[in-house]
């Protein structure tokens, strides 16, 4: 049977440098230059620059990245995010219900797919295909809401956006909330950092994660310049901190804030 063409279009490949090549997609394959890909094969997506260049990365067998032509782009993230090979949930998700303990007034439900990828979390609908990394989710746990003046179960997901702490909510049949709580929490689980820290450490590292500098944290703590640093060091290197200023101030990455959940229990 033949297959549907979605798409045929000159763009770009990147195979070690910038090549000319056409893009075809139908019901089934994605086909550019010499590489042909079964499109519900597709382990996972995203965007990326490369040389300076805005494109997508394609992971199956290794990445394939392509640029389609700007004014479809979107279009053609669009389509391979709502086929990748993945677990998807119907539901409906209101994106970062509060940032760093804030209330968003502008935080909308919506309705569409939770998918559940080789690299991390969607939440597909026609307008929004925003992925969520497996180390950037803190946690899930079920709690009951207001909901259009309905007291309604829903999933609270806590993220890191922008070095905050966000939440977002999901919210589907009972049934199916249960069963999508305990796979999201074995996930988290198993992508949760692998790290021991001291007493010290784990009290410097939630000291960052309560925005403190390094001046205050070396007062607090007790030690020398040259101790503090070398704690941060160790934060550093373990992926749990990113320095952000040249004396070393630094601040949390996800793992960090993760790690820091994890000391407070």
């Amino acid at each position: 049977m033949t297959e549907k063409v979605h798409l045929r279009t000159p763009a770009k490949l990147f195979d070690g440098n910038w090549m000319d090549a056409e893009l075809l997609i139908t019901d089934q394959t994605l086909s550019i230059g010499k590489k042909k890909i079964p499109v519900n094969d597709i382990e996972d997506l995203g965007d990326v620059d490369v040389e300076g260049v805005e494109a997508i990365r394609i992971k199956k067998d290794g990445e394939t990245i392509i640029r389609p032509p700007e004014k479809i782009r979107a279009q053609v993230f669009r389509f391979l995010a709502f086929n990748l090979k993945a677990d998807r949930f119907a539901v409906y998700y209101l994106d970062s219900a509060t940032v760093g303990g804030v209330v968003s007034s502008d935080a909308k439900w919506e309705k569409g797919y939770f998918s559940v990828t080789d690299e991390g979390f969607w939440f597909l609908s026609p307008k929004k295909q925003q992925k969520m990394l497996f180390d950037n989710i803190g946690g899930v746990v079920k709690e009951t809401r207001n909901v259009g003046g309905k007291q309604r179960k829903v999933l609270v997901l806590s993220k890191v956006k922008k070095g905050q702490v966000a939440t977002s909510l999901l919210m589907c049949p009972e049934t199916t909330l249960e069963m999508l709580e305990n796979y999201i929490a074995r996930l988290i689980e198993t992508h949760k950092p692998q790290i021991d820290l001291n007493d010290k450490e784990k009290e410097i590292l939630t000291l960052v994660y309560s925005g403190l500098d390094f001046v205050s944290i070396e007062n607090i703590v007790g030690i020398t310049t040259e101790e503090l640093n070398e704690y941060y060091d160790k934060l550093v290197e373990n992926g749990l901190a990113e320095v952000v200023k040249v004396r070393k101030e630094v601040e949390l990455t996800p793992r960090g804030v993760t790690m820091v959940g994890n000391a407070s229990k």
